[in-house]
Parts: C-alpha cells; sequence; structure tokens
C-alpha cells in the first residue's frame, strides 16, 4: 500500500474533498474558503480563495468534463478546472450556511443542505430553484443524499438526529426515522449519553438496495433502501468516536472513517451468515440482544482497518484509470 500527501496548499482544517471519476484531478476545501485543485501525483494546480467563509462541500461533474461544484457559506459556486478564477454559475438560494451539496445521477437537479435545516432542489439545466424540503428537519440538515436507482427519491439527515426519507417532485416525506429511538445501545455505554446520534453522512449503494448512514455515536446503520417503505437492516459498531463519513465502493462493499482517526473497510454481503442467528436471539424486551446482533453483524462485515494521523472529516475513495 503507498500514501500520497497533498500539502502545501490548505492553511485550515480541510473540510472537504473530492476526486474525478478516473482519479486525475483532487479538489479539495477547507475553512477560510480555500479550494484546491491537485492532481493525484500531488501537485497543487490551483488554489482559490473564494470568500471569509469555510468552503464545506465540493463535487466534481461525473457528467461533464472539468466542471467543479463547490459550497461555500450559503452559495454554490459552479466552476470549470480550466478557469477557476470566475465562476460560470452562482447559485444563492439557501439561507444559512450549505453543508453538503449532492448531484443525481444524470447530474439535473442539486441539492445543497444547510443550517436551517431546508434542503434547496436546483434544477442545473433552467438555474432555478425546483423544490424546497423543509418542516421535517427541526435543526441543522447535516447530509443529503439521492437514491440511485429512483430519480425522484432524496435522503436527509440531520443533528436532529432525524433521517428522512423524500419523494421531492411533489415534494412529500415518505418515511422518517429518529436514530435515536433505533439506536438500542446498552445503558451502561457512558459513550452513548455523550454522543447521541446525530447524522453526519448518507451514502446509498450504487445499485440502491442500501443505504448507509453514519453516526455521531460512531456506529454505522445500513437500511434496506430497495422497498417503498426502508427499513433498519442492522448497525455496524464502526468507530468509538464520531463516524464522520462512509461510502459504498461496490453494492456490497463499503468504507467509513470516523474521529477515531480509523478507517474501516467493510462487507455487508458477509452479514447473510449471521442473518439466521440474529433472528433467533431472544429480545425479552430487552435491548441486550439487539446489541449482541449488531456486535456479530460487525464482527461478519470487517474486512480491514487502518489508523490516519488525524480524525477524518472528509473520504473519497476511487480508482486510477
Amino acid at each position: 500500500m503507498t500514501t500520497l500527501s497533498l500539502s502545501g496548499g490548505h492553511t485550515g482544517s480541510v473540510l472537504c474533498v473530492d476526486a474525478s471519476p478516473d482519479g486525475s484531478y483532487i479538489a479539495s476545501g477547507s475553512e477560510n474558503g480555500e479550494i484546491c485543485l491537485w492532481k493525484r501525483d500531488g501537485t497543487l494546480v490551483h488554489k482559490l480563495v473564494q470568500e471569509q467563509n469555510d468552503c464545506t462541500s465540493v463535487f466534481l461533474s461525473r457528467v461533464k468534463e472539468n466542471i467543479l461544484y463547490s459550497a461555500v457559506g450559503d452559495t454554490v459556486y459552479v466552476y470549470n478546472l480550466l478557469n477557476l478564477q470566475n465562476p460560470l454559475d452562482t447559485f444563492k438560494y439557501n439561507e444559512k450556511k450549505i453543508n453538503q451539496i449532492q448531484l443525481d445521477e444524470k447530474e439535473t437537479f442539486l441539492a445543497a443542505c444547510d443550517d436551517s435545516g431546508q434542503v434547496k432542489i436546483i434544477n442545473l439545466q433552467d438555474k432555478n430553484i425546483f423544490k424546497t424540503l423543509h418542516r421535517k428537519h427541526t435543526n441543522i440538515c447535516s447530509t443529503v443524499c439521492f437514491h440511485p436507482r429512483k430519480p425522484w427519491d432524496i435522503f436527509t439527515g440531520g443533528m436532529d438526529c432525524n433521517l428522512i426519507h423524500w419523494d421531492f417532485s411533489r415534494p412529500k416525506c415518505k418515511n422518517q426515522f429518529n436514530m435515536q429511538e433505533l439506536q438500542d445501545t446498552p445503558l451502561e455505554m457512558d459513550a452513548y449519553m455523550v454522543n447521541p446520534p446525530f447524522i453526519h453522512h448518507l451514502t446509498a449503494s450504487p445499485d440502491g438496495k442500501f443505504l448507509a448512514v453514519a453516526l455521531e455515536n460512531g456506529h454505522v446503520s445500513l437500511f434496506d433502501a430497495s422497498r417503498k417503505n426502508i427499513f433498519e437492516c442492522f448497525t455496524l459498531l464502526a468507530h468509538s468516536h464520531c463516524a464522520s463519513q462512509v461510502h459504498f465502493i461496490s453494492d456490497s462493499r463499503l468504507i467509513s472513517a470516523g474521529n477515531d482517526s480509523v478507517i474501516s473497510l467493510w462487507d455487508i454481503s458477509n452479514a447473510n451468515e449471521e442473518a439466521d442467528v440474529s433472528e433467533n436471539l431472544p429480545s425479552n424486551g430487552h435491548p441486550e440482544p439487539l446489541y449482541q446482533r449488531d456486535i456479530n453483524y460487525t464482527e461478519a462485515c470487517i474486512n480491514m482497518q487502518m489508523t490516519h494521523t488525524s480524525k477524518i472529516n472528509w473520504l473519497k475513495p476511487f480508482v486510477c484509470a
């Protein structure tokens, strides 16, 4: 395994990162509105300082060559990588600081979730607001994820511990879960009381079957997202501190990272081996058997772990062409 460090670009904490489909370019954003564009060999191609607000999210287009989307403060900027001095488009529709931007598979829509709890859906063809998702999150909406196989489905998560499944064409809430109610952690675990299950990141598997939810308490919850009414399958006891990121790298393999500076690789296809055993665990109205179920799933699904030098704010897996 080889490691490459991209250094000399940012003066503050790096908050977000993304890579082009072939890994030829890497974009990163940090405190103080700094956006850096790198080649995969570590060369800094360009550095842009947008304004005195943090750059909280970057997205390199998978459909349009040389297009970069970024969120700085309450504004979305669209750049051509060949000319990062002046944005191609500027979208200032959010009321408060944007926490993440995400695009659908066809890159027709851009979703921007913010500190007000709202999600603005922008139609990138006519460059106007398509819908606003609101009145469900009671405070910060931290993450957003389109369903890769259902073009009108989107998931949002926030610091209110709520996971919302929307049909954004109407818009309408299809499912809603409070992770604090779903998490069956033994009462004697002090960490559960200190770190409630705020939702930091969401990701869907490429086939649309699973949704993974990274939580403040260090857990990664897996939902079946293949049906009209999604439901929780099991939870991976992934990290000793906040799970900040989770990404699928195939239909059944995912990678998570957290504030414990640990990167974990998982294969959830191994969960099938634990299903029969877990279904037979007695409940007796006590959360312990469910917790033991998740321990079994965690041990079955873990493939590899590695330790980073610092806590991890953002993670982006990619394959070099």
